[in-house]
């Protein structure tokens, strides 16, 4: 059966159709028992009431417009194919009502069962008046918990009528009408969205909170997003997927004290064996005895977060392992008690300290919102620590520089010692997986500047090498730097980048370029997300070169500097503080 423009206002089953009084909002029925129905590129079929699908004939092929006032309802055998678009809106009949999808609009499985077993849509929009769509577990079939997914995108706003009036969509039965019961936990969420388009990004998700709020100002709104389980299907050659769930909304103000909300995260991933990547937040969790590590350049990193704010929970639906490294980036909002800690870092396995292959690489901020962590693999829980606490021994100054083209000297300072035993240098082609390459005695016991450095003689051009300093102590206490970065290259063009102040809180950061030769030279900034921030040519004249970044205008977050010419390649990384 093959529609074009299609309105219905009554009970519709395959090749019948029965007239119904237009008041009788749920019985005005879309019913498919088992038929192909073909709704053609172009054509709209309006339903003024529900939308019934089932069989394992009973397929339903929209390459246009599929408009439901009601709701939707299917069995676990039901098939979805094309490439239109369903919308969800009660704007003439169903009003003052949620609406719900129920059964298996779903990829039931894996994505090696996209458009083999598959229900699910392709653009899904949703516009309810109460601002919600509901998923219900039916409990049949072998992936019950799979409600709905999209293979296309989902369209939190269609009408774009702005940060306030988005749709959210909620992973659990809170009925029709009436005051809503949320599920404590994600983990009691009995159903699940899922994006099965494997596109990198988050141009999938269109009109949601992160878009809607500007990205890092999330407290501002807390509708148009996945309020309970969310999984996404991720490509085997990787990329940036943003997680856009959270728990039940609370006040449109920052810090509004339900440890819930919208808590966006995103995974960044190279080339991995993961399939479909499934996650919730789970509020409150009571992980907190894990001991403290010492991180962020020497802060005790022993206050964790779960218990006031909570942690974000992960895993591949099918279990892999081993499936790549990657990084995370968390936006924490709104923890029962306001934000306390000088630095912040990010936690996995409710474990602060990390050996091999999940070091910790200082990937530390001063604030908890805008995190990131990279060289974990395989999933878990996350949450975020601080620290308060300094240790006594204090490294001010760490730089690598190329000298005369034949070896890096590495160079530190500290502005006190107290029980100090010896410094370890570790190096770094990759700036993840560091060795130690020699020790330096420590002087111990100074309230003074004291002054280090190491000739590294093994080293080859065009490779980047990147130095830690470990400070040990006398009771074997131990610290890490931040790292540093210097290259010899063959040609005899050696250049030394330097970016300050950084962190920088507003004004302009000055960039210092020293070269040994004239060259024409690429400036590229991008913020965490990838988004492109400034692109300039500048020329750099052999010696010393300085330029002005202005950031007034840029949002709080980290940013990565590009440096770029015939010769090398630098990326430096800005924070810009609050």
């Amino acid at each position: 059966m093959n529609f074009k423009n299609f309105t219905l206002n009554s009970l519709f089953a395959a090749g019948t159709l029965l007239a119904l009084p237009m008041q009788a909002q749920h019985s005005n029925e879309f019913y498919n028992d088992g038929a192909l129905v073909h709704i053609e590129a172009g054509a709209e079929v309006h339903v003024l009431g529900d939308v019934h699908m089932n069989q394992a004939t009973g397929t339903l092929e929209n390459n246009g417009l599929l408009k439901v006032q009601g709701n939707m309802y299917s069995d676990e055998l039901f098939q979805q194919r094309g490439t239109g678009t369903t919308l969800l809106e009660n704007s003439d009949v169903n009003i003052g009502e949620r609406q719900f999808i129920s059964g298996s609009y779903a990829v039931r499985g894996g994505s090696a069962q996209t458009g083999v077993n598959d229900g699910s849509f392709y653009n899904l929009e949703i516009n309810n008046d109460q601002g919600f769509v509901y998923l219900v577990n039916s409990g049949a079939g072998a992936t019950p918990q799979y409600v709905a997914d999209v293979r296309g995108s989902i369209n939190f706003d269609p009408q774009n009528l702005g940060p306030t009036n988005a749709t959210s969509i909620v992973t659990s039965d809170i009925g029709m009408t009436g005051p809503i019961t949320y599920p404590a936990n994600g983990s009691a969420y009995t159903a699940e969205f899922g994006m099965m388009n494997v596109a990198a990004g988050q141009g999938n998700y269109i009109n949601d909170t992160w878009h809607q709020s500007g990205n890092n100002n999330l407290s501002i709104q807390d509708n148009g997003y996945i309020i309970g389980k969310h999984r996404r299907a991720i490509s085997p050659v990787g990329g940036t997927y943003g997680y856009f769930i959270g728990l039940e909304p609370g006040a449109a103000v920052a810090n509004n004290g339900t440890s819930r909300g919208f808590q966006y995260t995103h995974f960044v991933f190279g080339a991995n064996t993961y399939d479909v990547l499934s996650g919730y937040f789970e509020a409150g969790s009571p992980n907190n005895t894990a001991g403290a590590a010492i991180e962020c350049s020497g802060y005790d990193m022993d206050d964790f977060w779960g218990n006031r704010h909570g942690e974000w929970m992960f895993d591949d639906i099918n279990n892999v392992t081993n499936g790549g490294t990657y990084e995370i980036r968390v936006w924490p909002q709104d923890p029962t008690t306001p934000w306390v800690g000088s630095v912040w870092t990010i936690s996995k396995d409710d474990v602060f300290l990390y050996p091999s292959p999940n070091p910790l690489h200082n990937d530390c901020d001063v604030a908890p919102t805008n995190l990131k962590r990279t060289g974990f693999e395989d999933f878990s829980a996350f949450g975020v620590l601080s620290g308060t606490i300094f240790l006594e021994a204090q490294i001010t100054d760490l730089a690598a520089t190329a000298i005369n083209n034949r070896f890096i000297k590495v160079d530190w300072t500290t502005s006190k010692e107290v029980n100090v035993d010896h410094f370890v240098i570790e190096r770094s082609t990759d700036d993840a997986n560091f060795s130690p390459i020699t020790t330096h005695a420590a002087v111990g016991n100074s309230q003074v500047s004291q002054s280090y450095f190491i000739d590294d003689a093994a080293v080859l051009p065009n490779i980047n090498y990147y130095y830690r300093v470990k400070t040990v102590e006398v009771d074997g206490t131990t610290e890490y730097t931040h790292s540093v970065v210097a290259t010899l290259v063959k040609d005899g063009n050696v250049q030394t980048v330097n970016l300050f102040p950084n962190p920088i809180a507003e004004g302009n950061a000055t960039l210092e370029i020293v070269s040994t030769i004239d060259k024409e030279t690429s400036i590229v900034i991008y913020d965490a997300i990838g988004q492109l921030i400034l692109s300039k040519e500048i020329t750099v004249q052999k010696g010393l070169n300085t330029h002005s970044l202005e950031t007034n205008d840029w949002p709080s977050g980290i940013y990565y500097v590009h440096i770029n010419n015939a010769q090398s390649s630098t990326v430096k990384e800005l924070i810009k503080s609050e």
